[in-house]
């Protein structure tokens, strides 16, 4: 079992299982929610549980028409996890990676992918190690 949480500790999740990916998003609506390029891992749904606290959720049309939800801490306003309506997200959590509890699960975290690279800043270097996608498939 894995677990992380927001700032003030006020939400906490845990889930089972490992990553079904692990990506840093580039994209224009993960700059803006995460100041920046947004490091996530996907779960299924089914593997993720809320253990304590509420969250609020935001949604935003992304810029691939998709709607995709925010979701963060009432009470410290930390991103936890996204989730969307585009059918490669069915049923999937997008899981902030910086949220996670455990350091050693944090480093396994390590992408094996980059999205949106058109959107990447071009003083970031791409991942030598990671696949290089224009989109998210």
């Amino acid at each position: 079992m894995h677990t992380g949480s927001c700032l003030c500790q006020a939400v906490r999740y845990e889930y089972q299982g490992e990553p079904v990916q692990k990506s840093i998003c580039h994209c224009l609506t993960c700059r803006k929610l995460c100041s920046g390029a947004s490091t996530n891992i996907l779960i299924p749904s089914a593997l993720f549980n809320l253990t304590s606290g509420k969250v609020k959720h935001y949604t935003v049309t992304h810029e691939s028409g998709m709607h995709l939800t925010a979701s963060f801490c009432e009470h410290c306003g930390v991103l936890l996890y996204k989730t969307a309506d585009d059918p490669a997200f069915e049923c999937m959590v997008v899981l902030q990676v910086g949220t996670l509890d455990e350091p050693d699960t944090f480093d396994r975290a390590a992408p094996d992918t980059e999205q949106y690279i058109g959107y990447r800043a071009k003083w970031r270097p791409p991942l030598e190690y990671a696949a290089q996608k224009e989109g998210f498939s």
